[in-house]
C-alpha cells in the first residue's frame, strides 16, 4: 500500500526537486531563508512621486524575495529604487509611500523526512508518495525523526521504564506501552533514542519532561530531535492490542515520525487495524480520564483548531456539556461515544 505525505514550503522557498524523483527522509528538497524582523524603504521620495502613483510603479508583489540590489520599483526614466539587502517583500505602504521588507537570514534545508517518490510541486507544497502505512495518533511532541522501529515493551499494557532503554536504542524509533514516564523520556533522550509511540502518557509526566527541556535549552544544552507520537489517549492508556501486533509484526522496518503532527510512516508495511471512531456532534459521550472520568454529557461540536490539553499535547477536541452542567474543551480520544442525541 501506499500513503501521500505533504510538505508545506515557506513563502519564498527554493524547490530542489522535480516529479518522479525519488527522495530520501535525510534528503533536501527546498531551501529557504527566513525573514525576520522588518524595515521600510521609501518609494515614492526616491521616485518624486505622490505615495499613490508610486504604488503603480512597484515591480514587485508581496511575498517576493529579493537579492540585494534587486529592483523594487522604477519610474521607466531612469529613476529606481534597489533592495538595500536579501529581503522579502511584505507590501506599500499608501500613506507614506514606503515599502516595507524584512531582512533574510542565512539559508536553510526544508526536509521531507520521508522516503518515496514526488508526485507534485506546487509553490506551496510538495507531494509525496510513500510507500508503506500510516498511523495517525491523538497528539505528540517534538519535530519529524526517521529511524528503525524497536519494540521496547513486551505487552501493549506495560509502561516504558528507563531501566529498559539503553544504547542499543540510539537512533531507534521505541514502541512502548501504556505510558512512558519522564525519568524514561530524558533517558531516551540521554540515549539518543529517535522517536517514542507509546499508547498514552500522564500530564504530569510530559509537562515534567518539558520542564526539564525547556531548562536544557536555557543553558545552551542541545535541543535534540526527539518525538513522541500519542496513539490512543492521554492519560495511562495502553496500546490496542491488534495495533501493538501490528507494530511487533513490522519491528525492524524503517519509519518515519513527527511529533508534532502526530503521524508515523512504516515503510514496506501493509494496513495497520482499524481504529475507533471519533464520537460526532451530537453523540452522547463518556469521559475517560480526569478531570472529568465516568461524567458522561453531550458533543457540542468539534473544534475547527487543534487545543493543546493541561499537558501541552496538541489534539483536535471537542466542546462538551456534561451532565453536571459543567461545559469543556476534551481531546476527542478521551471521548467515548454511547448513544445518538441528534437524531441522525
Amino acid at each position: 500500500m501506499s500513503v501521500l505525505h505533504r510538505v508545506r514550503l515557506p513563502v519564498g522557498a527554493t524547490v530542489l526537486v522535480e516529479v518522479g524523483h525519488s527522495v530520501e527522509p535525510a534528503e533536501v528538497l527546498a531551501t529557504r531563508r527566513p525573514a525576520s524582523g522588518g524595515m521600510s524603504v521609501p518609494i515614492a521620495s526616491r521616485l518624486r512621486r505622490s505615495a499613490a502613483d508610486a504604488a503603480d510603479l512597484l515591480a514587485v508583489r508581496p511575498g517576493t524575495a529579493l537579492e540585494a540590489g534587486d529592483r523594487i520599483a522604477d519610474d521607466g526614466h531612469g529613476r529606481e529604487v534597489l533592495a538595500p539587502q536579501a529581503c522579502l517583500f511584505l507590501g506599500y505602504d499608501l500613506d507614506d509611500g514606503s515599502a516595507l521588507v524584512a531582512p533574510l537570514g542565512p539559508t536553510e534545508p526544508v526536509l521531507g523526512h520521508v522516503r518515496g517518490e514526488v508526485t507534485s510541486v506546487t509553490p506551496d507544497a510538495i507531494e509525496i508518495r510513500v510507500a508503506g502505512a500510516l498511523v495517525t495518533g491523538v497528539g505528540g511532541s517534538g519535530k519529524a525523526v526517521h529511524g528503525e522501529l524497536r519494540m521496547a515493551v513486551h505487552e501493549p499494557g506495560d509502561e516504558l521504564r528507563a531501566g529498559g532503554i539503553d544504547v542499543s536504542a540510539t537512533g531507534r524509533i521505541l514502541v512502548g506501552g501504556s505510558r512512558a514516564s519522564a525519568e524514561a523520556l530524558t533517558r531516551a533522550r540521554a540515549m539518543g533514542v529517535a522517536g517514542i509511540v507509546v499508547g498514552g502518557v500522564l500530564d504530569k509526566e510530559l509537562r515534567d519532561f518539558e520542564a526539564a527541556q525547556r531548562r536544557r535549552r536555557e543553558v545552551g544544552g542541545a535541543r535534540g530531535d526527539l518525538a513522541i507520537v500519542i496513539v490512543e489517549g492521554f492519560g495511562k492508556v495502553g496500546i490496542g492490542a491488534e495495533l501493538f501486533a501490528w507494530f511487533r509484526s513490522h519491528e525492524g522496518r524503517v519509519a518515519s515520525v513527527f511529533g508534532e503532527t502526530a503521524r508515523v510512516y512504516v515503510y514496506e508495511a501493509d494496513a495497520p487495524p482499524p481504529r475507533r471512531v471519533l464520537a460526532r456532534p451530537g453523540n452522547r459521550v463518556l469521559a475517560l480520564r480526569r478531570p472529568f472520568a465516568g461524567i458522561g454529557g453531550e458533543l457540542l461540536r468539534v473544534l475547527d483548531q487543534p487545543h493543546a490539553t493541561g499537558a501541552g499535547v496538541v489534539s483536535r477536541s471537542a466542546l462538551v456539556r456534561f451532565e453536571d452542567g459543567r461545559t469543556a474543551v476534551i481531546p476527542l480520544a478521551n471521548l467515548e461515544a454511547t448513544g445518538d442525541l441528534s437524531g441522525g
